[in-house]
């Protein structure tokens, strides 16, 4: 039998077999009730069918991601951090905390004063540490005025010793 080609198929199994062959196969009365009493003639019949149009659409298998954990630096070496400040989130001690430096269950790793943030590294055991350094003057708000009163006083007195006296 030749194979069948797109769209066609045979009509049935009883419509290829003759009266003759249908009764010597004792398929006569499965033809007959089939074909609505009686046997089909001889030969192939072929009759065509409607396949669908359309393809179905892929399934994807990227739905399942994670959520981000948003993990890091989050203030750099140098950065003026508060207490409570979150210096770095990370994954087990890639950071260990220093001077002025709590470190929680997750190994966050937070400032526990007011200060600059400082990256130092341990050479004999090659370690790297996170610490807070506390605020130089210059970082306080009145240790910035008193940066600017030094910084006039020294013009004022030197136009005083330039006039004349008279």
């Amino acid at each position: 039998m030749q194979r069948l080609t797109a769209g066609w198929r045979l009509a049935g199994r009883c419509q290829a077999l003759t009266s003759l062959g249908a009764e010597a196969c004792g398929a006569a009365r499965e033809c007959s009730a089939i074909s609505g009493g009686g046997v089909a003639a001889a030969g192939v019949q072929w009759q065509q069918l409607r396949f669908a149009s359309k393809k179905q659409g892929g399934s994807t298998q990227n739905t399942k991601d994670s959520q981000p954990k948003y993990l890091g630096v989050k203030l750099f070496g140098g950065q003026k951090c508060i207490a409570g400040n979150i210096i770095m989130r990370q994954r087990g001690t890639e950071f260990h905390p220093g001077t002025n430096v709590g470190m929680g269950r997750d190994h966050t790793i937070y400032s526990l004063i007011e200060g600059r943030v400082r990256f130092s590294r341990d050479t004999r055991t090659k370690r790297r540490y996170i610490s807070v350094d506390p605020p130089l003057d210059s970082d306080t708000a009145a240790g910035a005025q008193q940066q600017q009163q030094q910084r006039l006083v020294p013009a004022a007195t030197q136009q005083l010793q330039q006039q004349p006296a008279l």
